[in-house]
């Protein structure tokens, strides 16, 4: 699961994987957030074990996901305002199992120009504008609250 996430004025991204139980950051300014990542790598196991059948609940042991930081390059984003552009190439550079050395300086500027005429172009669909106006939202399902271990 890829989360984009801000802290303070500054968007980091994350890739929580459930199956080795870790969360792999990726920040662009090379700094480690332990302390915003800690309430992640303590709550997503429990909130896992807890949308469990009993059954398999009750065999599911909790443990604290650890948090690894992926390497960036030396003096990366020296603009610092481009950041919501490096989460989202971090991000599609991981998935696709791509290198990191592809996010750099000297091409965030067309990624960023490019990002914003996409979401010109989608803010100015008709097609889009009249599926947005006549979407409805589906009704919630009110459940009670469910206490974390």
């Amino acid at each position: 699961m890829y989360v984009p996430l801000n802290v303070g004025k500054h968007w980091i991204s994350m890739c929580v994987n459930f199956v080795s139980r870790s969360i792999d950051v990726f920040n662009c300014e090379g700094l480690k957030y332990n302390k915003e990542m800690e309430p992640f790598a303590f709550l997503i196991p429990r909130i896992i074990k807890v949308v469990q059948s009993s059954k398999s609940r009750q065999e599911l042991k909790v443990k604290q996901y650890t948090v690894s930081y992926a390497p960036m390059p030396y003096l990366l984003n020296k603009s610092s305002s481009d950041c919501g552009v490096y989460v989202l190439k971090h991000i599609e550079c991981h998935l696709l199992g791509l290198d990191f050395s592809l996010v750099n300086d000297n091409n965030i500027r067309e990624k960023l120009q490019k990002i914003a005429y996409d979401l010109w172009e989608a803010a100015n669909d008709h097609e889009l504008i009249l599926r947005m106006a006549q979407y409805t939202p589906p009704k919630t399902i009110t459940n009670p609250l469910v206490e974390l271990e």
